[in-house]
């Protein structure tokens, strides 16, 4: 990413001061991120092309039906953007008839887009959620 090294340092000494595990910063550059392991920070600088291919799980339609961001009875979302996923948490539903199905993320992550219009019909493989999955080995 090209990062200036003493910004670096400063972000990794603020890091070092908090309970956070990772720090990702992205740029027309490329993607930054800082992450807490066990023996100290580990940095990870990752060009534009790796960055993009690497960024999100896409959730897509395992079948035709209305796509919903809520179940009918609730007034919330079932995961709002940025909302903290694991894997197998309910993040929407798909509609079939009187059927009300669960989407469930397919990983650990981040809640990044909604990529389809609630209460649309969708056909199967359209693109749902966007998640930023998180990192092996990192814990939230």
């Amino acid at each position: 990413m090209g990062a200036d090294p003493t910004l670096v340092a400063q972000l990794s000494r603020w890091l070092a001061d908090t309970d956070i595990t990772l720090l990702e910063l992205r740029g027309p550059a490329g993607t930054l991120r800082l992450v807490r392991e066990k023996d100290g920070l580990r940095e990870e600088a990752l060009a534009p092309d790796a960055a993009a291919s690497e960024a999100t799980e896409t959730v897509l339609a395992p079948f035709l039906g209305v796509f919903l961001v809520r179940h009918p009875l609730r007034l919330r979302e079932a995961a709002s953007l940025g909302h903290r996923l694991n894997k197998g948490d309910v993040i929407g539903f798909l509609r079939v008839g009187p059927t009300l199905v669960a989407v469930r993320s397919p990983c650990d992550g981040f809640m990044q887009d909604v990529l389809a219009t609630d209460g649309a019909t969708v056909g199967f493989g359209t693109p749902l959620f966007a998640i930023l999955p998180l990192l092996p080995g990192v814990s939230p």
